[in-house]
């Protein structure tokens, strides 16, 4: 065996990296070890990419610029259509918001106008009901009906519905008064009254409940308006209760004035209280007329009637003219003179009673004559108007002066047998435009008023 046997064989070391660098004869050898080659590795890759990124940078420099800015006014503007868009939507907020303001308070003004008129058609209702509960037995007992300027025609008038007509002046002669009387003090003109809503005062809306007060504007004027809904159901029912209580007054004096055989329709009302005038306007149901006017206008007419009629009532020669057990001992009609035993006209009828016995009014009206009248003896005569004269004969004392204005069941005088009599009684006439009637037909109809009384 020789001597280099069992040792390695010499070679370069497998752990070290070796870099020979020459430069002409001179060659120069540098050993690394891993660690070091991959670092020098690691910054050659690093100066490669740093090259590279600046020359990219140096190349596409303008080009990136270019992006960055047009990016950055793409951001803007969309921030700004975005800021746009918020200032129009507040915009529309704020304009909605304007637009409902202004809607509820027109709303409130609808409904403060709606309660004014509701407040002023309480009072019409009222004063209808008041008029039509004031309608009573007293109203007949011997004194003509005079209006107040609070009473309901006067509420009726004011609202200007129009009225139904006062008669035909020329079938029918109305009572005149004597000249130089005039109106009382306290017959004034009603207080006109504002009819459209625009010239209604605001009034405050109807107070709401704690519980109201908690909701919102829209859900308290619901709450109001189905309050002025129920006042005005409760006006309607009013209304309807009072045509129908004045339309029973109008039909049982109707009934009354029907009996005597004169018409109604062709009655004027006395006017001693003054003169009155004006154009005729009938009064007619507007079909297209609201449904409270058509039932105001209804009730108006209703009450106008009644009123007109319980005017004339008291002017009707309806009641006794002599108080207790009167009886008739000659009646209307043909009959045998009692002086001078021929057939001859009685346009009257004979009453007895005891001499002395105060001879009263059957009606109220105006003094004609008082005193003698030829076979009359002393005689009182009353105009009622609309052609009607009454006549009380054979008194033996008036009581009464000519132009004197009386009322119903007023003392005319006393019983007596003045003039062409055979004994104490009283001798009644009744006169239609001068013709005698019967009076019994008149004294029957009194007897009917005072039983429906």
């Amino acid at each position: 065996m020789s001597q280099g046997e069992g040792y390695p064989e010499p070679g370069l070391p497998t752990s070290h990296y070796f870099l020979s660098l020459s430069r002409g004869d001179a060659i120069r050898t540098v050993m690394l070890r891993p660690a070091g080659l991959w670092a020098l590795a690691a910054l050659a890759a690093l100066l490669f990419v740093w090259s590279a990124a600046a020359a990219a940078y140096l190349v596409f420099h303008d080009d990136l610029m270019g992006a960055m800015v047009a990016r950055q006014a793409a951001m803007e503007s969309a921030y700004e259509s975005r800021l746009a868009e918020a200032r129009a939507r507040l915009d529309e907020v704020a304009g909605q918001r304007a637009l409902d303001l202004k809607s509820f308070a027109r709303k409130l003004g609808e409904l403060a106008s709606r309660q004014a008129r509701l407040e002023k058609r309480g009072a019409v209702v009222a004063a209808l009901a008041a008029e039509s509960e004031g309608r009573n037995p007293s109203a007949h007992e011997g004194r003509p009906a005079q209006a107040s300027p609070a009473d309901a025609l006067g509420a009726i008038r004011a609202l200007g519905p129009p009225l139904p007509a006062e008669g035909d002046a020329g079938s029918a002669r109305a009572y005149a008064p004597l000249p130089g009387l005039s109106a009382e003090p306290g017959a004034m003109k009603p207080h006109p009254v504002d009819e459209p809503g625009e010239t209604l005062s605001a009034q405050p809306a109807p107070s709401l409940t704690a519980a109201a007060e908690d909701l919102d504007a829209a859900a308290r004027s619901a709450i109001i308006d189905r309050s002025l809904d129920q006042m005005d159901s409760g006006q309607m029912k009013a209304l309807a209760a009072i045509g129908r209580s004045a339309e029973r007054a109008a039909s049982r004096d109707a009934g009354i004035v029907a009996k005597i055989g004169l018409d109604p329709a062709k009655l004027a009302p006395p006017h001693g209280e003054g003169a009155v005038g004006g154009p005729f306007i009938p009064a007619e149901v507007d079909p297209n007329a609201p449904a409270f006017d058509q039932a105001l206008t209804r009730a108006a007419r209703d009450v106008a009637m009644a009123e007109r009629l319980k005017a004339l009532m008291p002017f009707m020669p309806v009641r006794m003219p002599l108080f207790g057990d009167a009886s008739i001992t000659s009646p209307f009609g043909y009959r045998a003179d009692p002086f001078l035993g021929r057939l001859a006209l009685h346009p009257g009828v004979d009453l007895v009673e005891a001499w002395g016995a105060e001879i009263h009014a059957t009606g109220a009206g105006r003094v004609t004559h008082a005193g003698p009248m030829g076979g009359y003896g002393i005689m009182v005569e009353i105009d009622h108007g609309n052609g009607l004269v009454t006549r009380y004969a054979h008194m033996s004392k008036a009581l009464v002066e000519e132009g004197q204005d009386v009322v119903q069941g007023a003392v005319l005088g006393k019983m007596g047998s003045s003039g062409r009599s055979t004994g104490p009684h009283l001798h009644y006439e009744v006169r239609v435009d001068g013709e005698p009637v019967d009076p019994e037909r008149y004294l029957r109809a009194g007897a009917d008023l005072t039983a429906a009384e």
